[in-house]
């Protein structure tokens, strides 16, 4: 409990010194804003997904809890207490309310092999 409460207040702190503006314009090249949660996101949820995949998404609290819940069912490597931390830190930027993120190009699919 002590490490969530840790977490929330320098989450806080960072936040109160943040540019609203630079934190939108993050939200929608899907950069992950700087907060004391986010290794902990980049540690658990990036084992699997990218950065754009998780940043695409915007979802409520109840939502990510679901889905960091559903991940951890799937093999994520996460406690009860880093399921709180990674939920409330991926339902304070990723929310129904955000910009909408910039689309991802895919790459080009290889070139067809020569017929012999």
């Amino acid at each position: 409990m002590t490490m969530i409460v840790a977490l929330l207040l320098a989450s806080a702190r960072a936040i109160a010194g943040e540019d609203p503006a630079a934190a939108a314009a993050a939200l929608t090249e899907g950069s992950m804003p700087d907060d004391a949660a986010k290794p902990l996101v980049q540690g658990k949820c990036m084992l699997c997904h990218t950065g754009d995949y998780l940043t695409q998404q915007r979802l409520n609290e109840g939502q990510w809890q679901k889905t960091v819940e559903k991940m951890r069912k799937f093999g994520a490597p996460a406690s009860d207490e880093e399921v709180k931390i990674i939920s409330a830190y991926l339902s304070k930027y990723w929310t129904q309310d955000a910009p909408p993120a910039k689309p991802v190009r895919a790459a080009a699919p290889p070139a067809p092999r020569p017929a012999r």
